[in-house]
C-alpha cells in the first residue's frame, strides 16, 4: 500500500499583494508614462475640489525648444487638459499655480505651460449614478466578504479585509 498526501483543496497559489497590484500599476505606467500617471493620480490634490469636477489630464506633449551647445536638443513639456467651457476662464486664470503646484511636487520644472481644451465633462452625473446602482452590490459583496472570514476575532483586521476585498472587487468591475 502506498500511503499519497491528500489532495489540496486550494486552486491558487498565494501571492503578495504588491505583486498583484503591480499588474494594474504597470498598465498605467505603460499607457501614459511616469509623469503622466503621477498626474493622473494626483489630479484631484493638485487641482482641488472644484477643478477635479470641472476638468481632467489629458496627455503630456514634449515640443522642441532649442538644442543647447553640444547639439542636443531640449524639450519643453505643455500638459494637455479637458475643461469644461463654463470653468475653462477660471481654470485659465488659476493655471500658473497649477502648473507651480505640479512642478513643486516633482522638485523641478517638468511642466513649462498648460493647454486647455474646451470640453464638455459630465463627471457629476458618472458618479452618482455609479453610487446609486453599486450600493445595494457592495452591501451583498461586503456580507459575502464578512461570511468568508467569519473565524477572525480581530474586529480591526476584518474591517481591514472587508475593505481590501471591496477594492479589489471595484477594480474588477472596471
Amino acid at each position: 500500500m502506498t500511503n499519497t498526501p491528500p489532495k489540496s483543496n486550494r486552486k491558487y497559489k498565494p501571492m503578495k499583494i504588491s505583486d498583484s497590484l503591480r499588474g494594474i500599476n504597470q498598465k498605467f505606467l505603460y499607457k501614459f508614462g511616469k509623469l503622466d500617471y503621477i498626474i493622473h493620480t494626483k489630479w484631484a490634490e493638485i487641482v482641488g475640489s472644484f477643478f477635479v469636477q470641472h476638468s481632467e489630464p489629458r496627455k503630456i506633449s514634449s515640443i522642441l525648444q532649442s538644442t543647447n551647445e553640444k547639439g542636443e536638443a531640449i524639450y519643453e513639456k505643455y500638459l494637455y487638459v479637458n475643461v469644461t467651457p463654463s470653468a475653462a476662464v477660471e481654470f485659465q486664470h488659476f493655471h500658473n499655480k497649477i502648473v507651480e503646484k505640479i512642478n513643486s511636487y516633482f522638485g523641478y520644472k517638468a511642466i513649462k505651460g498648460i493647454k486647455i481644451h474646451q470640453q464638455l465633462i459630465k463627471r457629476e452625473n458618472i458618479v452618482t449614478k455609479k453610487n446609486n446602482v453599486n450600493f445595494i452590490n457592495i452591501k451583498q459583496k461586503t456580507r459575502e466578504i464578512k461570511n468568508t472570514i467569519s473565524k477572525i476575532d480581530n474586529k480591526d483586521l476584518e474591517q481591514s479585509i472587508v475593505n481590501l476585498g471591496l477594492s479589489i472587487t471595484n477594480e474588477e468591475e472596471k
